[in-house]
């Protein structure tokens, strides 16, 4: 990746582009995959019908197990310029050039600018430390050229994971077979987590996204003064924040500048 990037980028291995798959024609709406994201990560099975911090995927609509003719997957695209790291003043969060935007828990301060930036509305909040949560495409499993825990549990074989290459392959050849279409590629500026679609997205219940890269960030301006002007998020926190301002100053603009045009 470019070091011009607005945000921080980072090599798991050998840094081949990864993708995750969904084809919702597979789909049964058994929610293993959200069951083995939570028991991989250690979260309590609870909560598996809304994104939370302790519920990372969702199958949409939220309707009983298997009692829905259509399916959309809801987590986190992972995406190729993300917004999240972009508006993040600590740094807290990297692009991963495998794919993975990840969360830092050491470094996350609560501030939520992520949870409003991202187009994709997938980052929770944790009531009690207030840090963001959100799906980490198993970064430590891809680490380990594994495929994330969701995939390899998937009992239909609705969740695949490869090379972004081959990804990109296979689903074009599976929307062509099911005359359905790929949704993914160029969103938000392209995503690594690619869908086999029927329906329109509102059919699948599933959000659309324009395919600017940065779209603007609808953070409240609440949030944006108690950021540089409180002390509340800590003397660490607000010295980091500050020494990224000033190594990075060109980041600024996404975070505060509310006439920034999206790029394309």
């Amino acid at each position: 990746m470019a070091d011009k990037l607005p945000f921080p980028t980072a090599r798991l291995n050998g840094g081949e582009k990864k993708a995750i798959s969904y084809d919702s024609s597979a789909c049964i709406g058994c929610r293993q995959c959200v069951i083995a994201c939570q028991d991989w990560n250690d979260l309590p099975r609870a909560g598996r019908y809304a994104l939370s911090a302790t519920t990372w995927i969702t199958m949409e609509p939220p309707l009983a197990n298997g009692t829905s003719p259509l399916w959309g997957r809801n987590s986190c695209r992972h995406c190729d310029y993300p917004m999240c790291a972009t508006v993040c003043p600590v740094e807290a969060i990297t692009k991963y050039e495998e794919g993975p935007v990840v969360i830092d828990q050491d470094l996350c301060i609560g501030c939520q600018y992520c949870v409003h930036a991202c187009p994709w509305g997938v980052i929770s909040t944790h009531p009690e430390s207030g840090k963001s949560y959100k799906c980490t495409m198993c970064a430590g499993r891809v680490s380990e050229d594994l495929k994330p825990f969701c995939v390899h549990m998937c009992p239909t074989g609705a969740l695949d994971f490869g090379a972004r290459t081959e990804v990109e392959a296979r689903v074009e050849a599976r929307a062509k077979e099911v005359e359905g279409y790929v949704h993914g590629r160029r969103e938000a500026g392209g995503t690594q987590v690619l869908y086999v679609l029927t329906q329109t997205l509102e059919g699948h219940a599933l959000r659309s996204v324009a395919p600017d890269r940065y779209p603007l960030a609808k953070i409240p301006l609440a949030l944006i003064l108690k950021g540089p002007f409180s002390l509340s998020l800590g003397i660490k926190a607000k010295f980091r924040a500050i020494k990224s301002a000033l190594i990075h100053p060109g980041r600024l603009k996404y975070r505060y500048w509310p006439w920034r045009k999206p790029e394309s």
